[in-house]
């Protein structure tokens, strides 16, 4: 597992929020921050530079794929990881058909969201 100096977080369920900024931490990440929303994530990221984002996709209002588009919208090329515990095929489609962009189902291992990491930040 590579070094993560910047991960943000996003999710608006604020148990999985913390449960994400606490494995960010455990993995490496020097620097966790956390959005309840894409609104206010895409707000951070238009202050802020990050290496990673890890995002739920089931967010009230803009879901993750949204968000997704509109970063790479605004020629923001940060990895993007999205995860979903009832994703739909269309939002999984559309999310794997952008850059530096992946997505995964929870429940989830620990090494294979790891792996993942790794090839979005070495692409």
């Amino acid at each position: 597992m590579r070094s993560i100096p910047s991960v943000l977080v996003i999710d608006d369920n604020f148990a999985s929020l913390k449960a994400l900024t606490s494995l960010m931490t455990a993995l490496g990440a020097e620097k966790v921050c956390e959005a309840e929303s894409a609104e206010d994530a895409l707000q951070l990221v238009g202050k802020e530079r990050f290496d990673l984002i890890v995002s739920d996709y089931r967010l009230e209002g803009m879901n993750g794929v949204e968000f997704l588009e509109k970063v790479r919208a605004q020629g923001n090329q940060t990895p993007i990881l999205l995860l979903s515990g009832a994703p739909d095929k269309a939002g999984v489609i559309r999310a794997t058909q952008q850059t530096k962009a992946d997505f995964f189902t929870k429940p989830f291992k620990i090494v294979d969201l790891t792996d993942a990491m790794d090839r979005l930040l070495a692409a």
